[in-house]
């Protein structure tokens, strides 16, 4: 099947979907057969279009659909939001640059949650498009300094706050933190607020980091674009390290506050939620350094 059938069979099975009535079309009476769901020239009425402007796009001879007159017809037709996408893959060739939803990427299925807390002997996690973590399993937690005697918990619901602006982690945690962990994750931060500038929880990181006086310049300097860690090998240090058994501990103490922790490399493996554009699903594999 070729783009133009896909994209034929797309537009045709949702439009049979919607009644007429639903839009605001009487209901059909009369004698005769009748199709279901709504046809070419509601489609075109519902869009302010011509029904040759509509026809041309489901018979996929519109050569260059604008992006606007898809995700109109997205709505229209009340696309999921994969279906928008196999939309825009079929009409152009490539996967909208945004989602539809402006909610999308905030929350996961819970079957994602229930799969990341399964998860034993690897640390993962998810985050949504602000980096608040949605789902984190115990060897990630594990990861950051704990207070004797307390439940296992994360420093910060949110990692971007955490690894930008608490002093743990830019003084102890992630070493060489400038250049290693501050410079991608700011260029991180900046296409995340461009990408998403409604979000409210990225309005207000995007503020506290600019004002921030260690890492606002940092923040402010354009010269690095960075979109995705996935590949990714830093250094940092693992406050809850075990080494395998019949292995030499080699934690030690980054300073006197601190307990000792295991130097290492980080490397992050991520992918997405097909189901949570700009979510992101993360496994991070430890190697200690000797």
């Amino acid at each position: 099947m070729n783009n133009k059938e896909a994209l034929q069979q797309l537009l045709r099975w949702k439009r049979g979907q919607i009644n007429p009535v639903e839009l605001g079309w009487p209901k059909r009476t009369g004698r005769g057969r009748r199709s279901t769901g709504l046809s070419q020239a509601q489609v075109a009425q519902a869009l302010f279009v011509t029904e040759r402007t509509y026809a041309d796009l489901e018979r996929g001879d519109m050569a260059t659909p604008s992006t606007e007159f898809l995700d109109n017809v997205a709505k229209v037709l009340r696309m999921e939001e994969r279906e928008r996408t196999a939309l825009y893959v079929y009409s152009l060739g490539y996967e909208p640059p945004i989602p539809m939803d402006p909610t999308a990427g905030t929350n996961v299925a819970p079957a994602w949650q229930q799969a990341v807390n399964r998860v034993s002997g690897q640390p993962c996690y998810i985050n949504d498009v602000a980096w608040n973590v949605l789902a984190a399993n115990d060897d990630f937690i594990r990861m950051f300094p704990q207070d004797p005697g307390t439940t296992p918990r994360l420093p910060e619901q949110n990692l971007i706050r955490w690894m930008l602006l608490r002093e743990d982690a830019r003084e102890h945690h992630l070493v060489d933190w400038e250049k290693r962990w501050a410079e991608p994750v700011a260029a991180q931060l900046r296409t995340a607020v461009a990408a998403h500038p409604e979000n409210v929880d990225l309005k207000q990181l995007d503020k506290d980091v600019n004002e921030d006086p260690v890492v606002g310049p940092i923040y402010r300097n354009h010269n690095i674009a960075y979109v995705h860690p996935d590949g990714d090998t830093r250094v940092m240090r693992h406050a809850g390290y075990t080494a395998p058994q019949g292995c030499v501990d080699l934690r030690d103490r980054c300073c006197e506050q601190h307990a000792p922790s295991q130097l290492g490399n980080v490397t992050m493996c991520a992918a997405q939620p097909f189901g949570s554009p700009g979510a992101r699903f993360f496994f991070l594999v430890f190697e200690p350094k000797s």
